[in-house]
C-alpha cells in the first residue's frame, strides 16, 4: 500500500475553529496522535500533569505526549464521527504530519482500506455497544 492510500480527508471542528487537512491512518499505530501546533490552533489543547512517551515504527524512536484535544466534531472523508474525538498531542510529531488516525479511531469508525484510500465501511458511522 502506498502512502497516499493511507491518507484520509479529516475535518476538524472545535468552538467555531474549523481545520482540513490530509490525515495518516495507520493501522499499526496504538494511538490516536495530534501535533501540538495543530491543537493549540483549534483551541482544544488540554496539558498533561505528567508528560510521557510513545514508542513509534521510525528511526526517531519516540513521540512526547503533553496533552490531549478534545475536538467538538470530526468529519472522516466527508463523514461525521458522532460525538467527536479525543486525540493525544505530540509535541514532537514531525513536520508535514499533523494527524495520526491510530488503531482505536480505525476500529471504533470503521475504516476499511480500500485500493482508493481509507473509507467508512458504513454511512454514517454508528458506534455498536458490546
Amino acid at each position: 500500500m502506498g502512502i497516499e492510500q493511507a491518507l484520509a480527508d479529516v475535518e476538524l471542528r472545535h468552538g467555531g475553529r474549523v481545520v482540513r487537512l490530509k490525515a495518516l491512518v495507520d493501522a499499526g499505530a496504538s494511538k490516536s496522535v495530534i501535533s501540538e501546533r495543530l491543537a493549540l490552533e483549534l483551541g482544544a489543547f488540554i496539558p498533561l500533569a505528567k508528560p510521557y512517551e510513545l514508542r513509534t515504527a521510525d528511526e526517531e524512536g519516540r513521540l512526547r505526549v503533553v496533552g490531549r484535544c478534545m475536538v467538538d466534531e470530526v468529519l472522516f472523508q466527508g463523514v461525521e464521527v458522532p460525538g467527536g474525538a479525543v486525540f493525544e498531542v505530540a509535541e514532537n510529531l514531525r513536520r508535514g504530519l499533523e494527524l495520526v488516525i491510530g488503531r482505536p479511531e480505525i476500529d471504533a469508525w470503521g475504516v476499511a482500506f480500500t485500493p482508493e484510500g481509507p473509507r467508512p465501511r458504513r454511512v454514517p458511522i454508528e458506534f455498536e455497544i458490546i
